[in-house]
């Protein structure tokens, strides 16, 4: 089977999931860690809130307007205007788990569709001193600006399309480059690791969530090495994400590690690369 065969067949496995009649429970985690109350607000706007090492922290976050059907799925990336998958949740709680990393940091979210959580997050409580937010798709990067709108920061957060594939002849450099769930396709990854490897400075560290989804995981890995990165995995990097985890092996027969647990992936720079990475 060859690349774009591959492709297909994990647009097919999405659309799959997704029909008309249940996009409001798509929107919902099928697979949930619990890690946030969700509070509807109304038929848009939820709060999201969870307490962490007994702070309380929260965003307002709304979903895409645009119903993504199965058709649209199999012929554009929507994938981040479905809904917020679980590994964009367990990045996000894993950033309000360590906010002193993120202390006077420069921050980049990568393919953060429609709520960009994790770098929403780093905004309101890491004291960043510089956060920007991008997916691909305009319309999510339209719903992330409705968020920013909605919630009120002390940190500068601005957010624009980024597509991987697309490389401009400037390139901002980041201490913390975020990204949840970006490997799904195999067509895109080459390009997240030269934007990656681009866009983090030296001395920075990308935190790159994703399941294994079979060798998806370890072939990104691969790509990474390969541009000179270097990538450390992690399974258990948060004690209540892997407490969540493990009961979720246990007492729930439909729950697949394999394709829901999310590991984390630390990328620093081995070596010093040129800064011309999109030629």
């Amino acid at each position: 089977m060859n690349a774009k065969e591959r492709a297909r067949n994990r647009w097919k496995l999405l659309a799959n999931t997704v029909s008309k009649k249940c996009q409001d429970q798509i929107f919902a985690s099928q697979i949930s860690y619990d890690l946030f109350n969700i509070e509807c607000i109304n038929t848009e706007w939820s709060k999201y809130s969870s307490c962490v090492q007994n702070n309380n922290f929260s965003a307002i976050v709304c979903r895409s307007p645009i119903i993504v059907t199965p058709e649209e799925l199999m012929g554009f990336n929507n994938t981040g205007n479905v809904r917020i998958w679980p590994s964009e949740e367990v990045l996000a709680y894993y950033v309000l788990s360590n906010l002193d990393s993120f202390r006077d940091k420069t921050v980049l979210e990568l393919g953060g569709g429609m709520s960009c959580l994790a770098g929403i997050m780093a905004a309101l409580y890491g004291f960043c001193s510089d956060v920007h937010l991008t997916d691909g798709n305009p319309n999510s990067v339209y719903n992330v600006e409705r968020i920013l709108e909605k919630n009120v920061f002390t940190t500068k957060v601005t957010c624009s399309v980024l597509k991987w594939d697309q490389r401009p002849a400037n390139v901002c450099h980041y201490d913390v480059v975020l990204a949840a769930d970006c490997l799904f396709f195999d067509e895109a990854r080459d390009d997240l690791v030269h934007t990656i490897a681009a866009s983090l400075s030296f001395g920075g560290v990308a935190l790159v969530a994703a399941p294994k989804r079979g060798t998806t995981l370890y072939e990104f890995i691969n790509m990474a090495q390969q541009e000179g990165l270097i990538c450390t995995v992690q399974q258990n990097y948060n004690t209540l994400v892997w407490e969540r985890h493990s009961k979720q092996v246990l007492y729930n027969p439909s729950y697949d590690a394999d394709s829901h647990y999310p590991l984390l992936i630390s990328i620093t720079k081995a070596t010093k690369i040129s800064d011309c990475q999109f030629q």
